[in-house]
């Protein structure tokens, strides 16, 4: 046996050592993974908020254009009925109060989606713009049952729809320029 000239209570010190800077540069990595995964986790909820919100804002909108679409909504009730509003009338989008449940808001409550879902159930405004006659808008507007020709133009509605996430804490609005011929 060769002897190094140390004694073996100075080589286990060493070994010890040396396994506790090892661990400790691996908890330092797990720490960090840890953080990373925990971040990534936030933002994936954030999107997923984000598109239930949307989703649910799509569905707001096309329940507004299916009252149009079905006359459920006469032009006499614009500007007499809560959420249906003349030209330059309707109340401010970005407004807190506009899109809240209470029995004076400015919006109505679109029914049937899972609400289960959502924070609060999604709300739309539907705002009358007049007739459309520029032909360029009538070729991008979805327009129903307007053949052109000697037709009377179509008539012209602005949809607003708002909806929030599961948290409450996203928010999508969209808005849909809706026609419809006579």
């Amino acid at each position: 046996m060769t002897n190094s000239g140390l004694s073996p209570g100075y080589q286990y010190g060493a070994a010890l050592l040396t396994s506790l800077l090892i661990l400790l540069v691996l908890s330092l990595l797990a720490v960090a993974s840890m953080q990373s995964v925990s971040l990534q986790e936030r933002m994936v909820a954030a999107v997923r908020d984000g598109q239930i919100a949307r989703e649910a804002a799509e569905y707001a909108a096309r329940e507004a254009e299916l009252r149009l679409e079905n006359e459920t909504v006469t032009l006499g009730d614009f500007g007499v009925k809560t959420g249906l509003y003349n030209k330059a009338t309707a109340p401010d989008i970005y407004a807190a109060t506009t899109w809240s449940n209470g029995s004076g808001s400015a919006s109505i409550a679109a029914t049937g989606f899972p609400t289960s879902e959502l924070s609060v159930s999604p709300r739309y405004l539907i705002e009358h713009v007049g007739q459309v006659t520029n032909e360029e808008l009538i070729n991008n507007m979805a327009i129903s049952n307007y053949s052109g020709g000697g037709a009377a133009p179509p008539e012209g509605f602005r949809i607003i729809a708002w909806s929030s996430g599961r948290t409450g804490q996203t928010r999508r609005i969209i808005e849909v320029y809706y026609g419809k011929g006579s």
